[in-house]
C-alpha cells in the first residue's frame, strides 16, 4: 500500500498504476484519510477548549451575587452589564435592559462562539447559532452557585467523554468525506467515459479516492495554520478531478506510445 500512497502524494500523474489496488487497501486508505482529518479538526479545537476553561473561570470569579426570587433574577450588587471573552459573551441583566435578539446579533458581530444571557426572567443560551432558553420557574435551586459551577467546569471533560467525542467526530467526518467522494466519483466517471479510458467503474472509484488524497491533505494542512481557503469544498472537488484527469491523460499517452 505504501507504493500507492507514494503515487497519490508524490506522483499523482502516475495514479493510473494504482487501478489494481485491492478493495481492502482502498478502504484502509479512506479510513486513514478520515483519521487524519479528524485529528486535524481536534488539533484546531484544543486552543478553543483551553480558552473556554480559562474564560469560564474568569467569568465565574467576576460574577456578582444574585438571587432568583419569584422566578425573577435580582441583584443588589450590580447593574446590568456585558462581559466578553474570546469564548463567551455574558449578558447579566437584572434590570431587564437586554433582549435575546441583542445577544444573537452581538454574537454574530463579535464572532464569539457561546452567548449566555442571565436575563430578568429567563436563562438564554446561543451556542454556535443554536438557541435555547429556559424560564427560571422551570429550574429548581437555580442561583449564583449554580452559574459559577457551570462556568468553572466549562471545557472540563472526562477521558471517556473525549473518546466518545472523537468517535462521533470520526463518524461524522467520515460521512461527510463519503459525500464529497460521491460527487468526485460522479464527475470522474463522466471524465473517464468522455476520455474513453476503458477503465471499469470500480477502477474509477479507486482512482477517484486516491486522487482526492493530496488536495484534501493540503487543504487540511493550510487550515491548521489558520488559513481556510474560500470555497473550500469546491476547491477540493476541482483539484481532485484535475488530478484524476491528469492521470487518465497520462495513461492514454503511455498506451499510445
Amino acid at each position: 500500500m505504501k507504493h500507492y500512497l507514494t503515487l497519490a502524494l508524490a506522483r499523482p500523474k502516475e495514479l493510473y498504476k494504482a487501478r489494481t489496488i485491492k478493495k481492502g487497501q482502498i478502504t484502509l486508505v479512506l479510513a486513514l484519510l478520515v483519521l487524519v482529518i479528524t485529528l486535524a479538526n481536534l488539533l484546531r479545537l484544543l486552543p478553543i477548549i483551553h480558552s473556554i476553561q480559562s474564560d469560564g473561570q474568569e467569568i465565574a470569579n467576576e460574577l456578582p451575587a444574585f438571587t432568583v426570587t419569584e422566578d425573577t433574577l435580582t441583584s443588589e450588587e450590580s447593574e446590568s452589564y456585558i462581559h466578553q471573552t474570546d469564548s463567551f459573551l455574558l449578558f447579566f441583566d437584572p434590570n431587564d435592559q437586554f433582549q435575546k435578539e441583542e445577544i444573537d446579533s452581538n454574537i454574530e458581530r463579535l464572532q464569539v462562539p457561546i452567548g449566555i444571557g442571565l436575563l430578568k426572567n429567563t436563562l438564554y443560551f446561543n451556542v454556535a447559532g443554536v438557541e435555547m432558553d429556559y424560564y427560571y420557574e422551570q429550574m429548581q435551586d437555580f442561583d449564583q452557585s449554580t452559574v459559577k459551577e457551570i462556568f468553572n467546569t466549562a471545557g472540563n471533560a472526562s477521558l471517556l467523554t473525549y473518546l466518545f467525542g472523537f468517535l462521533f467526530a470520526y463518524i461524522g467526518i467520515g460521512l461527510m468525506e463519503l459525500m464529497d467522494l460521491l460527487i468526485i466519483l460522479l464527475f470522474a466517471n463522466l471524465f473517464s467515459r468522455a476520455l474513453r479510458s476503458g477503465l471499469s467503474f470500480k477502477e474509477n472509484i479507486k482512482l477517484a479516492v486516491l486522487a482526492s488524497l493530496l488536495p484534501t491533505l493540503v487543504l487540511e494542512a493550510t487550515s491548521l495554520f489558520g488559513v481556510v481557503p474560500p470555497y473550500y469544498f469546491e476547491l477540493k472537488i476541482i483539484l481532485s478531478l484535475f488530478l484524476f484527469y491528469l492521470t487518465i491523460k497520462e495513461m492514454k499517452k503511455k498506451q499510445v506510445s
